[in-house]
């Protein structure tokens, strides 16, 4: 899509079509959560744990993690939350 902001760790933010909402979406990629997932679902519940979910609404499937922010702005802030905090468990595993 035009206007997709890509992040580092696999996901990506884009505008949702048909509504006011913004979309994070991906996999996020093994060698920068230095963590295997079973799942998108577990991906997403490691995340609700770990990560400030305010104003996150999450519908992720199996294959593929979801979640919608209302603003471009959270969205673009949750994601960088996650690469944030894979970031620093690497830095700790060094």
């Amino acid at each position: 899509m035009e206007g997709d902001i890509k992040f580092e760790i696999g996901l990506t933010v884009y505008k949702t079509s048909g509504d006011n909402g913004w979309s994070i979406t991906g996999n996020a990629k093994r060698a920068l959560t230095v963590k295997e997932f079973d799942s998108a679902y577990d991906f997403e519940e490691f995340i609700q744990s770990r990560i400030d979910c305010n104003g996150v609404e999450f519908d992720s499937e199996f294959c593929q993690f979801f979640a919608y922010t209302k603003t471009q702005e959270r969205a673009i802030k949750f994601a960088e939350d996650i690469e944030k905090y894979f970031e620093k468990v690497r830095k700790m595993l060094e």
